[in-house]
């Protein structure tokens, strides 16, 4: 897997973009929108298919190269003309993304999409290899751009393409991309009668999807291109790899579902629904939202950094480009997000991530390893240590971000409900409390209660452990008022919050439940301090002044989260026996119960892991292509657990 992206070298001496790499035009000089028209939006028959998408369509094109964007730009405006209802989503790969200046030089030659463009270029992802979603609720409409190899990249997609654009560069140029490869994965990811278009017409190109399964003819290409190729998929037979774990395709049609917990995960996932145009009931056991583990006064947000050739399936990481994505879209008059930077001291338990940061392909504007002289400038205060510098970290208002997040007309949030049990009927899921009578009923119900999924019956399988934590907050002197980042060592501490308090965390006592504050855990939470920061651990006053808040967290035995749909223990155990022996069997795809969901155990990372999670889990709910690879799916899979013990002879 590549590490590294290399950006489009364009040349522009005759006012379009020329590509020195591939030393071939991004578009025709007879008319790049006219040449986008044609081949791709006429060929695919897409006016018509739009206009046929009802309320639950999710209609999907693929494309290969996005260049400069144009084909995206065309179809959105052909989708804002034709459809009225459904969502529509666009995924393209690309090897070397135009920096933005290129972009918005190139979309300016197109002044009637200049909307659409707009819209992009403020949202233009960082030109980092991987998976990079984009909503744009107000168009009902998805756009996910995966920057790297088609090689790469394509065989890690998961969706349910109806269109396919085959674009790049032409394949005596770009020989890597038009390959058998290319044409298989197409064919797995391919809708029956799914359709394709492409500018070539040549040989190999032909007959290679023609193995795959396609029926291709040749028509009238555009302008000087005497002939180009559309064809149609006639064949479906593709078996998923560990069928154990597979996400089937959801199929409801009601938008509406109930969110079981308003912490991070439970706002986030109705926050990402809501957005799609579902009515979200959220239900609560607490008098307010955010009143367990996602109430902290701050969450600290930055990103847990891999191996560098792990980039493009490194969950944490692309979690915290999709959060850090969220919060720069924040108003900043909110007062929720303060980008004040983080600093991660390589030091203790910390100083093997210097090794992940060496060699990391990700630009100094994300991480920067710097010596104590340079994070003392950063810090405000002395540091005597070497660290990483996280400037686009920061701390969140955590308890004010769930409540923003549930602030949309779609969402109605009932505090002060226990759910004590699911029942599943004809039409989707029952919620009864204590007594037996139903609170609610909903098609789809998620489950984001934390530990609280331990006593339903549906979800009582799932490994879930208990984390107690507890935060000081201490009152700032005049030393440690200087303090303006974050800074992370085996715990952490906050620049003074606007209580004139120091956030200091975070004890890690598993299995621990209570919830009562203990003055031992602040003193371990100032022995932390001093051992890395003992001149302002000194300047602060005597423990007697300050206060603390103990919550759960959630955790699972690897550490990720568990996202996705939920299935009958007994029923699964019944189907992969075979697991234990290691039998190479057909083994049925996974049973899945048809509208249950869990978005559970993020530890303490649902700030900056639960929005992606949400992402995840909207996107697979509403048939989207996934905003991650099926690699990282697959390491968030609910039922990879119970797999686990099959195979352990659990």
């Amino acid at each position: 897997m590549t590490s590294t992206l290399r950006p489009a070298r364009l040349d522009w001496s005759k006012g379009v973009p020329f590509s020195m790499d591939f030393g071939d035009v991004y578009f025709s000089e007879a008319g790049g929108m006219d040449e986008t028209v044609h081949v791709y939006l006429e060929q695919n028959l897409l006016g018509s298919r739009f206009r046929g998408c009802t309320d639950s369509s999710s209609f999907t094109i693929a494309e290969t190269g996005f260049g400069t964007g144009l084909n995206w730009l065309a179809t959105m405006s052909l989708w804002q003309r034709e459809s009225s209802a459904g969502w529509l989503h666009y995924v393209s790969v690309e090897k070397h993304p135009l920096a933005l200046p290129d972009l918005e030089k190139a979309q300016g030659l197109w002044p009637a999409f200049h909307e659409f463009a707009a819209a992009l270029q403020k949202h233009y992802p960082r030109l980092l290899p991987g998976f990079h979603r984009i909503v744009f609720p107000q168009w009902r409409s998805t756009l996910t751009l995966y920057f790297g190899d088609v090689a790469d990249m394509l065989p890690g997609l998961v969706a349910r393409v109806d269109a396919w654009f085959l674009d790049g560069f032409a394949p005596a140029r770009n020989p890597e991309m038009w390959t058998p490869g290319l044409y298989e994965a197409m064919a797995r990811l391919s809708q029956p009668s799914a359709t394709l278009a492409t500018f070539t017409a040549a040989g190999h190109v032909r007959r290679g999807l023609q193995a795959a399964g396609f029926h291709v003819e040749k028509i009238a290409g555009f302008g000087l291109k005497r002939e180009m190729l559309r064809g149609q998929f006639r064949h479906h037979g593709h078996k998923t790899e560990t069928p154990w774990l597979a996400r089937p395709t959801s199929l409801i049609r009601q938008k509406k579902a109930i969110v079981i917990g308003a912490g991070i995960a439970g706002c986030s996932t109705a926050a990402r629904l809501a957005m799609r145009g579902w009515s979200i009931t959220v239900i609560e056991t607490n008098a307010a939202p955010a009143m367990g583990a996602s109430g902290n006064p701050a969450a600290i947000l930055y990103p847990t950094l891999g191996a560098s050739l792990q980039v493009s399936n490194h969950f944490p990481q692309h979690a915290w480009l999709f959060t850090l994505a969220q919060m720069e879209q924040l108003p900043a008059d909110m007062g929720l997000w303060h980008r004040c930077g983080v600093i991660q001291l390589l030091a203790g338990n910390q100083r093997h991530r210097r090794d992940d940061a060496d060699h990391h392909p990700w630009f100094p504007s994300l991480v920067m390893r710097c010596d104590a002289e340079e994070a003392s400038r950063y810090a405000g205060i002395p540091l005597s240590h070497e660290a990483l510098w996280f400037p686009d970290g920061g701390w969140l208002d955590a308890a004010g971000y769930c409540k923003a997040l549930l602030q949309h007309p779609d969402i109605q949030l009932k505090e002060n409900t226990q759910v004590h049990e699911i029942r599943r009927t004809a039409t989707g899921w029952q919620l009864m409390d204590v007594t037996g009578l139903v609170i609610d009923e909903s098609p789809v119900v998620i489950l984001a209660n934390a530990l609280n999924a331990r006593k339903l019956d549906v979800s009582a399988f799932l490994p879930l452990q208990a984390v107690r934590g507890q935060v000081s907050m201490a009152p700032a002197s005049a030393i440690s008022t200087a303090l303006n980042v974050v800074v992370c060592h085996d715990g952490y501490i906050s620049p003074p919050l606007d209580n004139a308090r120091h956030c200091i965390g975070a004890t890690f006592q598993p299995e621990n439940e209570s919830l009562i504050e203990e003055t031992e855990d602040h003193v371990s939470n100032r022995h932390s301090l001093r051992q890395y920061m003992p001149e302002l651990e000194e300047s602060l006053e005597p423990i007697s002044s300050w206060f603390g808040r103990a919550s759960i967290r959630c955790q699972s035995p690897d550490y990720l989260p568990l996202v996705g749909p939920l299935a009958d223990i007994s029923g699964f155990r019944t189907d992969y026996a075979g697991l234990r022996h290691g039998r190479v069997q057909d083994y049925p795809e996974l049973k899945a119960l048809d509208g249950l969901y869990v978005n559970l155990a993020h530890g303490s990372k649902g700030f900056s892991q639960g929005l992606l999670c949400a992402e995840i889990l909207a996107a697979e709910i509403c048939n989207e292509p996934a905003p991650v690879s099926r690699e990282i799916l697959r390491s968030l899979h609910p039922m990879r657990f119970a797999a686990r013990d099959i195979k352990r002879g659990k």
